[in-house]
């Protein structure tokens, strides 16, 4: 199972993509929606969309037979990919912005921490150290989206995820520090989204026309 201070729960995983595959399958149908503005939103980002899908089933081939170097250079050029797509569209309707950019970005991060941890093999005394200290870059992340975007679909995707590193780590390793430093980093996480979610969520849909927006309603 190549238990590293970087292994989550499959459980919390499982629950993550079978979110994200449903919303995946709502952004296809946006692909054939009346809205004009959503048709093209939609299209822009379909590209990317794509690689997503086609580097995923290439980490998973690598991965499965322990080709630990290859995947992970394969989600190193994953998430470069996805920030590119975040920094080219950062204004998408919310219901596309989801499922192709925030949750896709959220875990190729965490996973990026968790293939690496596994290709250098990171069990020893002076790995988990590093990795103490690796983990706050979590932190750093998703404060990047919240304080620049106020991204709260980046913010409450970090904190679920911290989530399942937490509990992983609780039943990897119960006497270490990673487990409460990630719980620690789901509650500063959560609570920092919350905060920024609050006037957003319900707020109107942004798209990335803001400018015509006038002009297209009448």
């Amino acid at each position: 199972m190549n238990p590293t201070p970087f292994t989550l729960n499959r459980i919390f995983v499982m629950i993550y993509w079978i979110t994200l595959y449903i919303l995946q399958a709502g952004y296809i149908a946006h692909l054939f929606s009346g809205n004009e503005l959503y048709v093209r939103s939609a299209a822009s980002v379909g590209g990317h969309f794509i690689v997503f899908n086609l580097l995923t089933f290439t980490w998973i081939m690598l991965w499965c037979r322990s080709f630990f170097v290859y995947s992970e250079m394969i989600q190193v050029l994953q998430f470069l990919q996805l920030v590119a797509l975040y920094f080219r569209h950062p204004t998408l309707p919310r219901w596309i912005h989801t499922p192709v950019v925030a949750l896709p970005l959220t875990f190729t991060f965490f996973l990026v921490l968790w293939n690496g941890a596994v290709m250098v093999a990171c069990r020893g005394m002076a790995c988990r150290i590093l990795a103490n200290v690796t983990i706050w870059g979590i932190v750093v992340y998703a404060g990047f989206f919240l304080a620049v975007f106020r991204d709260w679909q980046v913010g409450f995707a970090t904190a679920f995820l911290a989530a399942a590193l937490g509990v992983g780590q609780f039943f990897t390793r119960t006497i270490a520090l990673q487990w409460p430093f990630a719980f620690a980093i789901m509650s500063v996480v959560f609570v920092a989204t919350a905060v920024a979610a609050a006037p957003l969520a319900f707020g109107p849909v942004e798209t990335e026309d803001r400018e015509r927006a006038p002009l297209l309603r009448e």
